[in-house]
């Protein structure tokens, strides 16, 4: 029989979700959690250990619900070296006795590596609430796929392996006098005209975002060994700043925006061209160029158009894993779950 244990992992020492499994997403990094606490929300880190092993990591953040409930989610994880029915009942019984000491009504689970195998899924229904389709849509949650681009090949290949209309307007900025340039240092300097964009950006596309000041806490905190802006300029005039976070083995498309001035000269394409050729040289293996639509899930998100313009860079989709749920307080679940339907309009 194996042994296993739980030990909580304090604010300053070691959480490594990466030595489980190299493609471990960035929303499951120490720096992740700091981003969340800068939010005034409660961040709790844990390592499941089995005969002394690391085995299993994750990072719970605090949310809150109506009537002063809460639930816990662990974006994109837990992190697991391997599923095993044992492993998944003693993660259930140790998150519920999180849970408990939280006063959380559920806790959101979000497995990586991605959860596909029918074997695998059969163990998960065995001991979690599999979530409804109507309760994926929320800002908090992270997308189901993202858009992955592998880096292996050169860059006249990956040039090659767009859409031809990606690759004509990436050639085209560069004939319309966009310049693009890597930043590695003073980030912090740049992050006025980051926000005006960003601004800019939501206001164009209809999505919100977060204080300022949660942008500027993350800017002024940034590892400058495993971050970079990329930044398209007209003359002196900046069009586009794009934050990309290095994570293990890929480069993450975190932030950006850009103007809406001369949008005809096609600046963003260059942005984006910039920082994949900047992150092959730095040794990444991939780009994710973050979230985007997928199936009935976010069909009531206008997310068409950003998904159609990052899939013309070429690359594959990465579908995540379906949420499971550790129901502790099930009259407050069923609660929430009957307000998403209703908000859901199914």
């Amino acid at each position: 029989m194996a042994s296993f244990r739980v030990r909580e992992a304090g604010e300053h020492e070691i959480f490594d979700p990466l030595a489980l499994c190299p493609e471990t997403p960035f929303t499951q990094a120490h720096f992740y959690g700091a981003w969340q606490q800068y939010l005034g929300r409660e961040v709790r880190r844990f390592v499941i250990l089995q005969d002394g092993k690391d085995v299993a990591y994750f990072q719970l953040v605090k949310y809150p619900l109506m009537f002063g409930m809460n639930y816990l989610y662990a974006p994109y994880g837990p992190v697991v070296a391997a599923f095993s029915e044992e492993l998944l009942v003693f993660l259930k019984e140790e998150i519920t006795k999180i849970a408990r000491d939280s006063n959380a009504v559920f806790v959101r689970l979000d497995f990586t590596p991605p959860v596909s195998r029918e074997d695998q899924i059969r163990m998960l229904a065995r001991q979690f609430t599999k979530a409804s389709l109507h309760t994926y849509r929320g800002a908090y949650f992270q997308p189901r796929a993202e858009w992955y681009l592998n880096l292996a090949k050169t860059e006249e290949e990956l040039l090659k392996d767009m859409h031809e209309k990606t690759r004509y307007s990436v050639r085209l900025a560069g004939r319309k006098g966009i310049t693009a340039e890597i930043v590695t240092s003073d980030l912090d300097s740049f992050f006025p005209v980051f926000y005006e964009l960003m601004c800019g950006t939501a206001r164009r596309n209809g999505f919100s975002l977060h204080g300022k000041e949660y942008y500027r806490q993350i800017f002024r905190h940034l590892d400058p060994q495993n971050v970079f802006l990329a930044v398209a300029r007209y003359g002196e005039k900046i069009l586009s700043v794009y934050l990309v976070i290095r994570y293990g083995r890929v480069a993450n498309y975190v932030f950006g925006g850009s103007s809406d001035e001369h949008r005809e000269r096609v600046p963003t394409y260059l942005a984006h061209w910039a920082a994949i050729c900047h992150a092959k040289k730095t040794g990444a293996a991939e780009y994710n160029f973050g979230g985007i639509s997928f199936g009935d899930v976010y069909k009531a998100i206008n997310m068409d158009s950003l998904t159609t313009f990052k899939k013309k860079f070429g690359g594959r989709e990465i579908v995540h894993s379906d949420f499971y749920d550790v129901v502790v307080k099930p009259l407050w679940y069923r609660l929430y779950n009957f307000r998403k339907r209703v908000k859901s309009g199914i």
